[in-house]
């Protein structure tokens, strides 16, 4: 059964199938690109207050990334207790894939 985000994403409104799998990436990716920001804003914060606010939302982001990290380990779409060599051929498989996608379109 294709996912809600599947049919929105799909070949219906011109653009390449995205799956769940590369959603969640993304969003992975934009959740580091959060938590660095507060990060350094924390450390550069001036005040204590300032400091707690940016703190608490590092906390939020933080918090997120593991919820859909977790998610992302149990599909199977990250295999982070797998040798070192496996998970490097599942990713270049997958990059074979995304190639071979990039060409068909």
């Amino acid at each position: 059964m294709p996912s809600l985000l599947s049919e929105l994403m799909g070949t219906a409104t011109g653009v390449s199938q995205m799956n769940d799998r590369t959603i969640a990436n993304q969003m992975l990716a934009g959740s580091k690109a959060v938590a660095q920001a507060y990060l350094t804003a924390t450390v550069e914060s001036a005040t204590p207050e300032v400091r707690a606010l940016y703190t608490s939302n590092l906390n939020k982001a933080l918090a997120g990334h593991a919820m859909l990290t977790e998610l992302a380990v149990k599909r199977e779409w990250y295999q982070p207790y797998e040798m070192p060599e496996q998970q490097l051929v599942h990713t270049y498989q997958q990059a074979e894939s995304v190639v071979e996608n990039r060409m068909q379109s």
